[in-house]
């Protein structure tokens, strides 16, 4: 027989409860009685036959089944907001083609999209995981997600996602003599990202005479990071390529994290960014990434002791 559907005033009388930590509260939020919160987390405790919360003089807390129950009720009453929201919006089934570094696709897109083709079964979604800057004028994509300085002439520019910079390597190289390492070097970074490059970390160590230092040259910082995790020697690496990385836990971070030169945008044209399909894949981007602009704000903070700021 399958289990009975319990009254969503019940659940939602337990998630705010238990998000608030009050009864009282609750019915402060609800716009009930006190009496009336308690009765109906009775209720659902007899009819799971767990108890969920612990009644105190001072108040009350949740049992480890509560916090179970409250974590899974919590998502459930998450995808009803979104539900909900999503019904005055457009349809947004059919196509849309997006053009995305290659490293930024592999370690902060694809790990989230599965999210968005659940949402939107009807997209079909075209990405390219492209260094090369395409040509939107031309049509060569929808949009393009841009890893620079935010000026991009012509194009409509959402700010979406900064990075950190720091060398990267086994902890012992933290306070090791770095004359002794092999450096591996970005054939991919510009000159306009200084710290992207060797040199200011060799001159804030006070290595002048690098001409005998070894070194590893590759194409991009996939491949930096790629040879790092090899042992291949120390590698300059952005936060959002290196955090998987990171929990690992085999190498570590060598110098505080740095804020980078650019950030990431998503671009289009003015029309095409403004069209309900465009709009709903940036909608989702922002909030998809903004736990990841959290770990970065904190990993910055930790570093300097100060919060950084947005870029503008």
């Amino acid at each position: 027989m399958p289990p009975r559907r319990l009254p969503l005033a019940t659940l939602n009388a337990f998630e705010t409860a238990a998000r608030l930590g009050s009864f009282r509260t609750a019915a402060e939020e609800l716009h009930v009685t006190p009496a009336a919160v308690s009765h109906r987390i009775k209720a659902l405790e007899a009819e799971l036959g767990v108890r969920l919360f612990e009644r105190r003089a001072r108040g009350v807390t949740l049992t480890r089944a509560g916090e179970r129950y409250r974590e899974r009720l919590a998502e459930a009453f998450t995808l009803i907001e979104q539900a909900t929201a999503e019904l005055g919006r457009p349809p947004i089934d059919g196509p849309l083609r997006v053009s995305a570094p290659q490293s930024f696709t592999r370690h902060c897109l694809l790990p989230r999209l599965g999210d968005l083709l659940q949402r939107h079964p009807g997209l079909r979604l075209d990405l390219l995981g492209a260094d090369h800057l395409v040509d939107l004028h031309r049509g060569e994509a929808d949009l393009a997600i841009r890893f620079g300085g935010g000026h991009y002439p012509g194009l409509q520019t959402d700010y979406l996602l900064g990075d950190a910079i720091t060398a990267l390597g086994p902890a012992e190289a933290a306070t090791g003599d770095w004359r002794r390492q092999r450096f591996i070097e970005d054939g991919g970074a510009t000159a306009t990202e200084p710290w992207s490059h060797w040199s200011p970390w060799w001159h804030a160590e006070g290595l002048h005479a690098t001409s005998d230092l070894a070194r590893l040259r590759v194409s991009d910082a996939g491949l930096a990071l790629a040879a790092c995790r090899q042992g291949l020697g120390l590698c300059l690496t952005r936060f959002t390529l290196a955090r998987q990385t990171l929990r690992q836990g085999t190498l570590k971070p060598l110098r505080p994290w740095r804020r980078t030169e650019f950030a990431y945008y998503l671009v289009g044209l003015p029309g095409v960014l403004a069209s309900p399909r465009a709009a709903a894949f940036r909608d989702w981007l922002r909030n998809s990434l903004a736990p990841l602009e959290q770990e970065l704000q904190a990993a910055l903070a930790g570093s300097s002791g100060q919060p950084p700021q947005r870029p503008e």
